[in-house]
Protein backbone atom coordinates (compact mmCIF):
# COMPACT_ATOMS: atom_id res chain seq x y z
CA UNK A 1 0.00 0.00 0.00
CA UNK A 2 1.05 3.21 -0.69
CA UNK A 3 -0.36 6.74 -0.51
CA UNK A 4 0.64 8.57 -3.86
CA UNK A 5 2.85 10.99 -3.25
CA UNK A 6 2.08 14.76 -4.62
CA UNK A 7 -1.78 13.57 -5.54
CA UNK A 8 -4.37 16.50 -5.68
CA UNK A 9 -7.90 15.54 -4.77
CA UNK A 10 -9.90 18.51 -6.13
CA UNK A 11 -12.77 17.15 -5.69
CA UNK A 12 -11.92 16.49 -1.92
CA UNK A 13 -12.87 12.48 -1.93
CA UNK A 14 -10.53 9.71 -0.52
CA UNK A 15 -10.38 6.76 -3.50
CA UNK A 16 -9.30 3.62 -2.68
CA UNK A 17 -8.15 0.68 -5.01
CA UNK A 18 -8.48 -2.89 -3.33
CA UNK A 19 -6.64 -5.99 -4.23
CA UNK A 20 -9.44 -7.66 -5.32
CA UNK A 21 -10.06 -5.09 -8.07
CA UNK A 22 -12.78 -3.01 -6.54
CA UNK A 23 -12.66 0.87 -6.10
CA UNK A 24 -14.55 3.06 -3.66
CA UNK A 25 -14.36 6.92 -3.14
CA UNK A 26 -15.79 9.00 -0.08
CA UNK A 27 -16.25 12.52 0.38
CA UNK A 28 -13.77 14.09 2.55
CA UNK A 29 -16.52 16.58 3.71
CA UNK A 30 -17.75 13.20 5.52
CA UNK A 31 -15.15 11.82 7.05
CA UNK A 32 -14.10 13.21 10.39
CA UNK A 33 -10.43 11.16 10.62
CA UNK A 34 -8.31 8.58 9.77
CA UNK A 35 -6.60 6.06 11.90
CA UNK A 36 -4.64 3.21 11.77
CA UNK A 37 -4.42 0.38 14.74
CA UNK A 38 -2.13 -2.17 13.19
CA UNK A 39 -2.64 -3.33 10.08
CA UNK A 40 -6.14 -1.41 9.71
CA UNK A 41 -7.15 1.33 7.93
CA UNK A 42 -10.41 3.13 9.81
CA UNK A 43 -12.11 5.88 8.00
CA UNK A 44 -14.39 8.05 11.08
CA UNK A 45 -17.22 9.32 9.62
CA UNK A 46 -19.16 12.73 11.07
CA UNK A 47 -22.31 10.59 11.20
CA UNK A 48 -20.66 8.25 13.45
CA UNK A 49 -20.43 4.90 11.39
CA UNK A 50 -16.84 3.64 11.22
CA UNK A 51 -15.17 1.53 8.22
CA UNK A 52 -12.26 -0.36 8.72
CA UNK A 53 -9.72 -2.51 6.39
CA UNK A 54 -7.15 -4.47 6.76
CA UNK A 55 -3.94 -3.08 4.70
CA UNK A 56 -3.64 -5.83 2.91
CA UNK A 57 -6.51 -5.48 1.18
CA UNK A 58 -6.17 -2.13 0.13
CA UNK A 59 -4.16 -1.95 -3.16
CA UNK A 60 -3.48 2.11 -3.19
CA UNK A 61 -5.45 4.97 -1.62
CA UNK A 62 -4.99 8.65 -2.19
CA UNK A 63 -6.29 11.76 -0.84
CA UNK A 64 -4.80 15.59 -0.01
CA UNK A 65 -3.31 15.25 3.41
CA UNK A 66 -4.28 18.90 3.95
CA UNK A 67 -8.29 18.51 3.16
CA UNK A 68 -8.33 15.90 6.43
CA UNK A 69 -9.87 18.65 8.55
CA UNK A 70 -12.33 19.62 6.56
CA UNK A 71 -14.26 21.70 8.93
CA UNK A 72 -11.27 24.09 9.14
CA UNK A 73 -10.86 24.22 5.30
CA UNK A 74 -14.45 24.74 4.53
CA UNK A 75 -13.83 27.70 7.49
CA UNK A 76 -11.30 28.98 4.71
CA UNK A 77 -13.04 28.16 1.32
CA UNK A 78 -15.89 30.25 2.95
CA UNK A 79 -13.79 32.88 3.48
CA UNK A 80 -12.18 33.46 0.01
CA UNK A 81 -13.34 36.11 -1.52
CA UNK A 82 -13.04 37.21 -4.96
CA UNK A 83 -14.26 40.71 -7.11
CA UNK A 84 -13.78 41.03 -10.97
CA UNK A 85 -14.61 44.60 -11.99
CA UNK A 86 -15.49 46.42 -14.23
CA UNK A 87 -17.33 43.14 -15.92
CA UNK A 88 -18.35 43.48 -18.80
CA UNK A 89 -14.67 45.29 -19.52
CA UNK A 90 -13.54 46.58 -22.52
CA UNK A 91 -9.62 46.80 -21.30
CA UNK A 92 -8.65 46.63 -18.08
CA UNK A 93 -9.59 44.31 -15.97
CA UNK A 94 -9.28 44.27 -11.29
CA UNK A 95 -9.09 41.00 -9.63
CA UNK A 96 -9.37 41.59 -5.78
CA UNK A 97 -8.71 38.15 -3.90
CA UNK A 98 -8.60 37.40 -0.50
CA UNK A 99 -6.49 34.56 0.46
CA UNK A 100 -7.42 32.79 3.78
CA UNK A 101 -4.40 30.77 3.66
CA UNK A 102 -0.71 31.31 2.77
CA UNK A 103 -0.44 29.24 -0.35
CA UNK A 104 1.05 29.55 -4.03
CA UNK A 105 -0.92 30.64 -6.56
CA UNK A 106 -1.34 30.62 -10.58
CA UNK A 107 -3.75 33.13 -12.55
CA UNK A 108 -5.30 31.60 -15.96
CA UNK A 109 -7.69 33.30 -18.40
CA UNK A 110 -9.30 30.74 -21.03
CA UNK A 111 -11.76 31.67 -23.90
CA UNK A 112 -14.94 30.42 -24.19
CA UNK A 113 -13.36 26.67 -25.91
CA UNK A 114 -10.90 26.14 -23.10
CA UNK A 115 -8.10 27.63 -24.36
CA UNK A 116 -5.26 29.20 -22.73
CA UNK A 117 -5.06 32.63 -23.06
CA UNK A 118 -2.85 33.83 -20.04
CA UNK A 119 -0.61 31.87 -17.20
CA UNK A 120 0.67 33.79 -14.72
CA UNK A 121 2.16 32.65 -11.31
CA UNK A 122 1.78 34.49 -8.54
CA UNK A 123 4.04 32.55 -6.28
CA UNK A 124 3.68 32.35 -2.51
CA UNK A 125 0.88 34.82 -1.01
CA UNK A 126 0.42 35.56 2.23
CA UNK A 127 -3.03 35.30 3.60
CA UNK A 128 -5.03 38.62 3.11
CA UNK A 129 -6.01 40.86 0.32
CA UNK A 130 -4.06 40.62 -2.84
CA UNK A 131 -5.14 42.66 -6.17
CA UNK A 132 -4.20 41.74 -10.16
CA UNK A 133 -4.71 44.23 -13.07
CA UNK A 134 -5.09 41.90 -16.40
CA UNK A 135 -5.03 44.15 -19.66
CA UNK A 136 -7.69 42.53 -21.84
CA UNK A 137 -7.83 45.12 -24.71
CA UNK A 138 -5.86 42.86 -27.38
CA UNK A 139 -8.33 39.93 -27.04
CA UNK A 140 -11.81 40.31 -29.36
CA UNK A 141 -15.16 40.44 -27.57
CA UNK A 142 -16.44 37.36 -25.85
CA UNK A 143 -16.64 35.44 -22.77
CA UNK A 144 -13.69 34.48 -20.96
CA UNK A 145 -13.09 32.66 -17.25
CA UNK A 146 -10.50 33.75 -15.09
CA UNK A 147 -9.15 31.13 -12.67
CA UNK A 148 -7.31 31.73 -9.43
CA UNK A 149 -5.51 28.67 -8.15
CA UNK A 150 -3.69 27.35 -5.30
CA UNK A 151 -2.44 23.61 -4.34
CA UNK A 152 -5.88 23.59 -1.69
CA UNK A 153 -8.61 25.87 -3.35
CA UNK A 154 -9.50 26.99 -7.01
CA UNK A 155 -11.85 29.34 -7.80
CA UNK A 156 -13.41 30.84 -11.41
CA UNK A 157 -14.67 33.82 -12.32
CA UNK A 158 -16.53 34.46 -15.99
CA UNK A 159 -15.77 37.38 -17.76
CA UNK A 160 -16.98 39.07 -20.49
CA UNK A 161 -14.97 41.21 -22.69
CA UNK A 162 -17.31 44.09 -24.81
Amino acid sequence: MALLAGSACFAQSIYFNYTNGTEASYALVDVRKITFDDDVMNLHFNDGSLYSWHVSTIGYYQYDESLLNVQEWLNQANAWEVSVYPNPTDARLNLQFNVPVADDFSLSLHDAQGKLILDKKLGALPTGVHHEVLDLGHLPQGIYVCRIAGRQHTITKQIVKQ
